[in-house]
C-alpha cells in the first residue's frame, strides 16, 4: 500500500489559499484533485472509498494501491465538486453522499450524461449543475468550461457527451483537467486554444490485454508529454497511474519524467497528500 505524504487535518492545513492570485493543489489518488483558489475550493474526481472494489465483478481487480489521504466527511467548505465521467473511480457515489453533507453549500457539477447516477448521491436538484461540451457556467469567481473528450473513443448518451474534460479559469490562472481523456488531435487543439498554466493529464496507457478485460484506455506517459509539448501548455502535474495496479503500466511516472526532461516540459510530480502552490500572472 503507498502511504499518503500528509493526511487529514494535516493535509487540510497545507492546503492553504495561494498568494497573489494563484492557487494552492492537494493530489488525492487516481484523477482526485483538490484546487484552493482566492475565491474557491473546487474539487475533481475525488475517489476517497473503497466503491470499485466493493462493486466491480472479476475479472477487474479494483484493490487500492494508495491509501485515501482523506475521509470525505472531512472536507467542510468545497465550493464546487467536478466530475468528468460516470465510471466509479471518477464518480465515487460513497465519497459524493458524504460530500452532499460535510460541504452543504456545494455544487456537484458533472456531464448531463451522469445526472441519474447522481441521483444515487441523493444530491439536492438545486445544488446539481449539468454540463455538456462547449458549456460554460460562471461559479464563484470561477469560469468553468467543459469540453468533450474520447476515452477510448468519443461517447454520446441521449445526445449528451458522456466523457468531458474542464476548463477553469480565475483572474489570474487557467487549469485544465482533461478526466480519463487518450491523446487526440481535438484534445491538442483544445489545450492550444485555451494555452493552460496548469494541466493535469492521465499517465496509466492502455494496452490490448487490458482492453480485452474492459478497462477504456487512457493516454500514456510518452502521448501526455507529446500532447502537453505540442500544445505548449504550462506545468503538467500526471495523475492516474497509482490506483489500481491491473490497470497501469509499471514503468509510467518514470517514463513520463524522463521523456518530460529530455522534452524540457515543465513538470511537478505530486506524491498522494502533497501540496503544491502554482502562482498566478500578476505575481510575474
Amino acid at each position: 500500500m503507498i502511504e499518503p505524504s500528509a493526511t487529514g487535518a494535516a493535509l487540510l492545513e497545507s492546503l492553504r489559499p495561494a498568494p497573489l492570485g494563484g492557487v494552492t493543489v492537494a493530489r488525492l489518488g487516481q484523477a482526485g484533485i483538490l484546487l484552493r483558489f482566492p475565491t474557491a475550493t473546487v474539487l475533481i474526481d475525488p475517489y476517497l472509498s473503497n466503491h470499485c472494489e466493493a462493486v466491480l465483478p472479476r475479472p477487474f481487480d479494483h484493490r487500492r494501491a494508495t491509501r485515501a489521504p482523506l475521509d470525505a466527511a472531512e472536507l467542510e467548505g468545497i465550493d464546487l465538486v467536478l466530475t468528468t465521467h460516470d465510471h466509479l473511480d471518477h464518480f465515487d457515489v460513497p465519497t459524493l453522499r458524504s460530500l452532499r453533507d460535510a460541504s452543504p453549500a456545494s455544487t456537484l457539477i458533472c456531464p448531463y450524461a451522469c445526472l441519474e447516477l447522481a441521483d444515487h448521491t441523493d444530491w439536492p436538484s438545486t445544488r446539481v449543475a449539468g454540463m455538456d461540451d462547449d458549456d460554460t457556467l460562471w461559479m464563484h469567481g470561477l469560469r468553468i468550461t467543459a469540453f468533450e473528450v474520447a476515452h477510448d473513443e468519443v461517447e454520446e448518451v441521449e445526445g449528451h457527451a458522456r466523457f468531458l474534460g474542464f476548463v477553469i479559469r480565475s483572474a489570474d490562472l487557467t487549469v485544465i483537467h482533461v478526466g480519463d481523456a487518450r491523446a487526440t488531435t481535438a484534445l491538442e487543439h483544445t489545450l492550444g486554444a485555451w494555452s493552460p498554466d496548469l494541466v493535469f493529464l492521465p499517465i496509466n496507457g492502455r494496452s490490448p490485454e487490458r482492453q480485452e478485460q474492459g478497462f477504456a484506455g487512457n493516454m500514456s506517459a510518452a502521448e501526455a508529454v507529446e500532447l502537453a509539448s505540442s500544445a505548449g501548455t504550462g506545468l503538467v502535474i500526471p495523475m492516474h497511474y497509482d490506483m489500481f495496479m491491473q490497470n497501469t503500466d509499471d514503468d509510467a511516472l518514470a517514463t513520463f519524467e524522463q521523456l518530460a526532461a529530455r522534452a524540457n516540459l515543465g513538470v511537478r510530480v505530486a506524491a498522494v497528500g502533497e501540496t503544491i502552490t502554482v502562482e498566478g500572472r500578476s505575481a510575474e
